[in-house]
This record gives C-alpha cells, sequence and structure tokens, in this order.
C-alpha cells in the first residue's frame, strides 16, 4: 500500500491515530501513538525515533533507533475507534537495517530461502492461550485435559471467542474454525496459511487484539506455555509448506507419507538443530514446564505422521505440510521462523535423514536409546547452551544478537535459581 493508499484510508476511515508497532528482542510487543496527519507527513517516511536501551535491544552508547513504518502493514484497527496499526522494521542511526532487529532477521532469512530457488514459503501458525475469570462456585466447566471441543454451557468463553475471531476476520485473516482446547480454560482461533513474514506478524497482532477482546469482557488471557501444573500447556505449532511454480513441493503422491525428498531432508534439518532452536522455540523457565510426558507436548526429537509424541508430524490432511510443535507462545515469532528455515535449508543443503517413528514415544522404555532418539533439552540453562553451540542458527539468526538473547535470557535462569520455592520448604525444611 502506497502513500496516498494509506491517505483515502485514513480520510474513509476517519482515522485520528496510528499505533506504530515492533517487537523486542525477546517478542514482546511494543507501540507508539502517532497522529495521523503526522505520521502521513513525516513518519511514513522518515521513520520515528526511540531509545533502544530502554527496550533492550541496544546498548546506552548506541541506543538511537528508527522505527521504520512497513507501509504494506496498514490495518484499520477493527476493535477500535479511529484508529490504525502500522508494523515497523527497526533501523539503527545510520539508517541501516538493525542487526537485533527480529523482523528484518526473518526478512533476511526469507530472502535466503527463496534465493534457493523456491516461490512461497507458506505458515500456518496454531497458538493455545488460556482464559481466566472469577469463576463463580457452581458455574459451568470442563475438567482438566477434557475441554477438547467442549460445547456450551461448559465452553463458557464462546461468546469471547467468536467475538475475537470476528475481530481476525475483519482484520483480513482467512479463520478455519475456533474452539475450546484440551486444557479446563485453554482455546484456539486456527487460521489458514501465510506467507512466512505475515504469519509472524500474525501471532504478535493476535496475541495483543486477543487481551485486547478479553479486556472488553473482563478476562484475563495468558500465553504463558504452563500455566496450570496439572493442566496441558499452551503450545505454538508452526504448519509448514514450501511452493514451487504453485506446486507444493512437500507433497509427492508416491511416497508412502506423501513427502518429497526435499520435505524430508527439511525435517532432517529440523530434528538435527532442535536442541539448538529450543532456546528460541521455548525461550522461558516455565517453557520446560509444558516439555514433560503424556500431554501431547514433544520432548523427544523424532517425526512420524499423525504421531503427536513426536517433535515433528505430519497431519492427515489433502494438501500435506509438515508440523513442527515443540514451540510454545512465548516464542519470538520472528526468531523461531528464521530459525525453521536455517536448519530446514541446512537439511536440504547436507541431506540429512531420519527415519520415522511411529509409536507412542512416550510409552517406550529403554527402546528409544536403542533407536538413537534424543531428547529436547530440559530447561533453559541446558538449551541456551545448546543454542551457543549450534553453527546453523548462529550463522542465520547473526552472532551479536544470539549473545544478546542469550544474556537476557540467562539474566532469568540466575533469578530462578536464586529463588526459594514452596516446594523446596515442602520437600526439604524437616531434613
Amino acid at each position: 500500500m502506497d502513500k496516498n493508499s494509506i491517505k483515502k484510508q485514513i480520510e474513509k476511515n476517519d482515522i485520528q491515530w496510528i499505533q506504530l508497532h515492533f517487537t523486542d528482542l525477546i517478542g514482546r510487543l511494543r507501540a507508539v501513538h502517532i497522529p495521523s496527519k503526522q505520521f502521513i507527513e513525516n513518519v511514513l517516511t522518515e521513520g520515528s525515533g526511540f531509545d533502544g536501551s530502554s527496550v533492550g535491544i541496544a546498548s546506552v552508547e548506541k541506543s538511537d533507533m528508527i522505527a521504520m513504518p512497513d507501509s504494506q502493514t496498514f490495518l484499520v484497527l477493527p476493535h477500535e475507534k479511529n484508529e490504525a496499526r502500522v508494523i515497523a522494521n527497526i533501523l539503527d542511526s545510520s539508517r541501516q537495517p538493525f542487526f537485533g532487529d527480529p523482523r528484518n532477521i526473518l526478512i533476511k532469512a526469507k530472502k535466503e530461502t527463496l534465493n534457493q530457488g523456491f516461490d512461497e514459503i507458506r505458515f500456518s501458525p496454531e497458538m493455545e492461550f488460556y482464559v481466566l475469570d472469577d469463576c463463580e462456585e457452581g458455574s459451568y466447566e470442563s475438567n482438566e485435559k477434557q475441554g477438547y471441543f467442549s460445547p456450551s454451557p461448559l465452553d463458557n468463553a464462546k461468546a469471547f471467542r467468536k467475538t475475537l475471531s470476528e475481530m481476525v476476520l475483519k482484520s483480513g485473516y482467512d479463520v478455519k474454525y475456533h474452539h475450546h482446547e484440551s486444557g479446563k480454560y485453554q482455546h484456539e482461533v486456527e487460521i489458514n496459511a501465510l506467507d512466512v513474514l505475515d504469519a509472524a506478524d500474525y501471532c504478535i497482532y493476535f496475541k495483543y487484539l486477543t487481551k485486547e477482546i478479553a479486556s472488553l469482557y473482563k478476562l484475563v488471557t495468558t500465553f504463558m506455555p504452563k500455566p496450570f501444573s496439572n493442566d496441558s500447556g499452551s503450545g505454538l505449532h508452526a504448519h509448514i509448506t514450501f511452493y514451487k511454480n504453485k506446486q507444493n513441493i512437500f507433497y509427492d503422491k508416491d511416497d508412502p507419507y506423501e513427502l518429497s525428498q526435499t520435505a524430508r531432508y527439511f525435517i532432517g534439518g529440523i530434528l538435527e538443530h532442535a536442541r539448538g532452536m529450543a532456546a528460541i522455540a521455548n525461550p522461558t523457565l516455565n517453557s520446560y514446564k509444558r516439555l514433560i510426558p503424556n500431554f501431547e507436548a514433544p520432548i523427544y526429537i523424532a517425526w512420524a505422521r499423525y504421531n503427536r509424541s513426536s517433535l515433528i508430524r505430519i497431519p492427515a490432511k489433502k494438501n500435506v505440510d509438515i508440523e513442527i510443535r515443540n514451540a510454545d507462545p512465548a516464542t519470538n515469532p520472528y526468531l523461531f521462523f528464521a530459525a525453521i528455515l536455517y536448519a530446514g535449508l541446512d537439511g536440504i543443503k547436507k541431506k540429512i535423514q531420519y527415519e520415522p517413528t511411529e509409536k507412542n514415544i512416550y510409552k517406550m522404555s529403554e527402546e528409544f536409546k536403542k533407536l538413537k532418539i534424543k531428547k529436547l533439552p530440559t530447561n533453559l540453562l541446558e538449551a541456551l547452551e545448546e543454542l551457543e553451540k549450534d553453527d546453523v542458527i548462529l550463522r542465520g539468526i547473526g552472532k551479536e544478537t544470539v549473545e544478546l538473547f542469550v544474556d537476557k535470557k540467562m539474566k532469568d535462569w540466575q533469578k530462578y535459581i536464586g529463588e526459594i520455592t514452596d516446594l523446596e520448604y515442602k520437600l526439604y525444611f524437616h531434613c
């Protein structure tokens, strides 16, 4: 959308304010509100300056940054009156793409992938989340891990979820369906596949929109990976397909799994780098409390068809895709999707292959050791150490960016190991 088109949209919808959105390295949304006249006359072409050190993406001595609007992301906000949103890329003081901008990192990864001879990279993200309120005694509730596809009145957040889905539709996204998920208060709104950059933009926007709509219903939403110890964790599953000449190049009708050799190599790359990608896919202390057996979250590095105990699943659908299941909604989708592309391309380049594992891996005893099936990291520290050792991810995302990311996450780990919990008092106070 060019300047004149945006100006017409502003006039047509009586837009008074533009929200300029970008994310920090961790994936948290940042926003500045700009009068529409100022946006058109200056910010759209010159950008908006900000302090990069205050949002944790630059040091104090190099903190002058510019949020440069991407005009193609102009969106009239359906839930706001007289407001629109534009996503920004981050430039440094010399007006060059900033190395630590997550969106620029994904733009670079997308370009490198397309340069390998592919025409389209399609991602379909599935984000689960919890909706909470002060439940009155005697109200209808589903039981833990029994809420999947619950109907009303057990599904007591249907009205909220319906409104949210309608706002997603009005935002230009193609909703497939919405439903109650497995957890007691867990929900999901699923959309059809998007270009990889659009999919990452959507993930950030969906979290923002979900929280905005929830506030109208006096509800609280959380994308925390594991909010309740005895209930299902929330994942961000990513379905991936590559296209060339409008053909799905991951599909081969003559293969038993309907997968092309390219798809098998791509899977091999993901599995090869799964431990190195874990800190990006699962970036919080809480993330690793979701990655435990018997909650349909993968802990083993394997792939299969339909098998929900494996890290990668090939869903039963006509237009085959590859579903990566370990990430959670706390991930920065720009970094995660970029890591997927770099890992998958490495698999294609090196022709890495893993044999499928069709058995329920959770129920294997020692068999997975014989099959040499590795595990994902079990905590954030282990994951950060694996990330620092993965040369492919380091080169792709950038050594400086990874160092900054690890430094921030190590501070979380240091706080965590210094805390004395109630469980420790319970287990050890009288020892």
